[in-house]
């Protein structure tokens, strides 16, 4: 569509240029064979301009055809899920993670609640986590009694294993204080009871806020270390996604959490069916082949 209005915006240009050279033509030279050759150009060029104009027309009408059908996929699957989730993760303690700063999706938070898990905290990674400002580096390499020359990435590898300790309540005293004073992490709920596993939501769109070799990396290395398992998720439309490095770290990841395929998916792998699902080129699978009794359960 894009390449297209392009197209439309180079024709008028076009026009614009051979009328006025017309017009040039005509006041200056006085050429008549100048000034046919120049209308019959103009007369081709309007013909292309009214063909694309109509095969933008017929993209947007298919784009709007294709819109409605993906909605109505996504209306069906969400009518699916209940029953093929419903108490699926009875008694699951949670830890929610967002490190891209991208928001939580409600429905993932509304198919773990169908499943019967239970989300403890949510911790979201702020802003200033990738310290800027100068300031905010001094007071960090002195929390961590680091020298000056430390860059920032293993700075921010510092802060992943606090926000781990934190998540798990291992962290000495002060850390979290230290690390919410400062707007590097946001965090509410529970800390003291213990945990199944922990929710990684990341992808971002801002390169600027790309930090899952460093942070999120360490974030996970840190949590693996203590036998809790990690599920890497993100929402379907990032401009930089994490899954790619999540991969890397070997856990089970899922790209498209906003939409109830995923948020299926997510379940599924959460009670014991790892694997890399969704829609993007990292995905091996589109979603677990779901267990008889639950489609049984469905077509009753």
């Amino acid at each position: 569509m894009i390449d297209l209005r392009y197209h439309i915006a180079s024709i008028v240009a076009v026009f614009l240029a051979l009328g006025l050279g017309i017009l040039i033509g005509s006041t200056i030279v006085g050429d008549n064979l100048l000034v046919d050759q120049q209308k019959k150009m103009i007369d081709r060029l309007e013909g292309q301009f009214y063909s694309l104009r109509e095969r933008e027309s017929e993209l947007s009408a298919s784009n709007q055809y294709k819109d409605q059908i993906i909605s109505n996929y996504e209306n069906y699957s969400q009518a699916l899920l209940p029953p093929l989730v419903k108490e699926h993760l009875t008694g699951y303690q949670v830890a929610l993670v967002v490190t891209g700063g991208s928001d939580i999706p409600a429905g993932m938070l509304n198919a773990l609640s169908i499943a019967g898990a239970n989300v403890v905290s949510k911790s979201v990674i702020l802003s200033n986590i990738s310290l800027d400002e100068a300031s905010l580096r001094q007071r960090v390499q002195e929390f961590y009694g680091l020298d000056k020359e430390v860059s920032p990435d293993v700075l921010r590898q510092y802060v992943a294993a606090s926000v781990a300790a934190v998540i798990t309540n291992k962290a000495d005293p002060g850390v979290i204080s230290f690390l919410q004073e400062n707007d590097l992490l946001k965090f509410s709920g529970s800390n003291t009871m213990p945990l199944n596993g922990i929710i990684l939501l990341g992808g971002t769109n801002n390169l600027a806020g790309f930090f899952a070799a460093s942070f999120d990396h360490t974030l996970i290395e840190s949590l693996a270390q203590q036998g809790l398992k990690i599920f890497g998720v993100e929402n379907s439309k990032v401009t930089y996604s994490y899954m790619e490095e999540y991969q890397k770290d070997k856990i089970s990841t899922i790209d498209n959490v906003d939409l109830s395929p995923g948020q299926i998916s997510l379940v599924y792998a959460m009670e014991g069916e790892p694997g890399d699902y969704g829609i993007k080129v990292t995905a091996k699978k589109f979603m677990p082949s779901l267990p008889v009794e639950s489609v049984n359960k469905q077509q009753r």
